[in-house]
């Protein structure tokens, strides 16, 4: 493995907010809500899978009720663990329940730019330098497109975002807006293409899907892309987003009960449609600011109910994607960092397999380049400290310890130089003494990151695709142009 890829957290420390009864509590009030209450279909061919496995199918309401025993028989077919393979294999990792990954999150619309440090609408080099920065950063795993790019055409943006990704990153790549199947289809053929054909795309999925589901209790227009990407080997990853107080109950319990019946609902779909296929649990809820009436993903209700759905998806024996470094803040600053830096470690602590959010702010709407740096920073020191220590003869050199002595150092000691690059070291984070910093230009931790985003986008690039592959690819991005609807 490349030593500036490095893989996820070690080691996790499991924060639990649900005791086991009540965890299954949640399991079985969310069987009792799609066996009465059903659940709202929009695809047909989900329908369709749900009326043949024996649910009682409304097509006029397209409400299904769904029998517990397909439910459950179905999450016991769920692939467990799997690798979300890379364009570059030295970037695969494996979903092992044991470590956890950060991805970048996606779909704002605004930018803060690099230069002037204004707000300005997203482009589709916006999606090139995030992508290039994440191909750089050793602890970011995988790339969702940060900002959907306002300068290419709308119905046909995800394919270009691939494409960009595809050529400026090489790890494993998230759609976070396909929402159609006709943009599924054509993201798995670009994917095919670069792999090298439909079987070994299957052995090496080097795209997954963001699926959100609606609430409250909709399975919406992207269950019919979610079933080409189960179909294709791609895990798709299906999310609730349940909203306290407006699209959920005003508890954490009902937003989890609601949110946790939506998942489970669609990935019974999915396993009528591909029994087998790996796809991982997903969560993004808000709270409600009972202030303002605006929703924020961040308050501590939020990071509950994120928790508690971490429990569940370990109760099924799936991986779970999580967002987290949520921030309502609308530009990288101290509120980010306290906002950004509690929501990540409770995801963290609670054992989600990934999560998302690096280089968001205001609810992650807004691109900050700095603030991507910043969170990669928070992300190594996290890692460093949850992958704890052992004690043994190495760690505690007694022998060492008696030679130094009650007064001495061990600075220069062969033992502290063998363990010196084990610690953490910072790339943004200035630690140097006050004199130092203000001889330095009396620079933040934000300016230090722009310098390292703008070095990186200088001097860093992926590696290349042939050339050939690129003209099938932009082949590719020319037909989905004229092929997918405008919606």
């Amino acid at each position: 493995m490349d030593a500036k890829f490095r893989p996820g957290v070690f080691g996790m420390r499991r924060l639990e907010v649900m005791e086991t009864k009540d965890a299954e509590a949640v399991h079985l009030r969310s069987i009792q809500l799609l066996e009465q209450m059903g659940i709202k279909v929009v695809s047909d061919e989900g329908r369709r899978l749900l009326k043949e496995a024996g649910a009682e199918v409304d097509e006029k309401t397209r409400v299904c009720r769904i029998p517990g025993s397909l439910v459950e028989e179905s999450m016991k077919r769920c692939k467990r663990n799997f690798t979300m393979a890379a364009r570059n294999p030295k970037y695969d990792f494996v979903l092992d329940g044991e470590h956890c990954y950060a991805c970048t999150d996606g779909v704002g619309l605004a930018t803060i730019d690099l230069d002037t440090g204004e707000r300005r609408p997203s482009t589709l080099k916006d999606v090139a330098d995030s992508a290039k920065i994440v191909d750089d950063l050793p602890m970011m795993h995988m790339y969702n497109p940060l900002v959907t790019p306002l300068d290419v055409p709308k119905h046909a943006h995800t394919v270009h975002e691939y494409l960009t990704a595809l050529e400026n990153c090489e790890k494993h790549y998230t759609t976070g807006s396909t929402y159609q199947r006709e943009e599924a289809v054509f993201e798995i053929e670009m994917a095919r293409a670069v792999v090298g054909g439909e079987k070994e795309l299957r052995r090496r999925p080097i795209i997954s899907s963001l699926t959100c589901t609606t609430s409250p209790m909709v399975l919406g227009m992207t269950t019919d892309a979610a079933i080409e990407f189960s179909r294709a080997g791609c895990p798709p990853l299906l999310m609730a987003m349940p909203l306290i107080g407006a699209t959920a109950p005003m508890t954490v319990a009902g937003a989890v009960v609601l949110g946790n019946a939506q998942v489970i609902a669609l990935a019974t779909v999915l396993q009528l449609a591909a029994p087998g296929s790996p796809l991982c649990y997903s969560s993004e809820p808000m709270a409600m600011d009972v202030q303002s009436g605006l929703f924020e993903g961040l308050f501590p209700a939020a990071d509950m109910v994120r928790a508690a759905h971490v429990q569940m998806a370990k109760r099924y024996g799936i991986p779970i994607f999580i967002g987290g470094w949520g921030t309502c803040s609308k530009a990288p600053d101290v509120q980010a960092g306290y906002e950004k830096a509690f929501s990540a470690f409770i995801a963290y602590l609670s054992g989600a397999d990934m999560t998302s959010g690096p280089g968001l702010l205001e609810n992650w709407t807004v691109l900050s380049f700095e603030q991507l740096l910043i969170d990669h920073e928070m992300f190594t020191m996290m890692a460093d400290m949850l992958k704890g220590f052992s004690v043994d003869d190495d760690t505690v050199p007694l022998d060492v310890i008696r030679e130094v002595g009650h007064e001495g150092h061990y600075m220069g000691k062969k033992h502290t130089l063998d363990h010196f690059r084990e610690m953490w070291q910072p790339v943004v984070t200035d630690g140097r003494t006050y004199a130092e910093w203000k001889a330095g230009g009396s620079k933040s931790a934000v300016d230090h990151a722009r310098e390292k985003a703008k070095e990186i986008l200088r001097t860093h690039s992926a590696g290349p695709l042939a050339e050939d592959l690129r003209k099938d690819l932009k082949a590719l991005v020319a037909e989905a142009e004229g092929a997918i609807p405008h919606k």
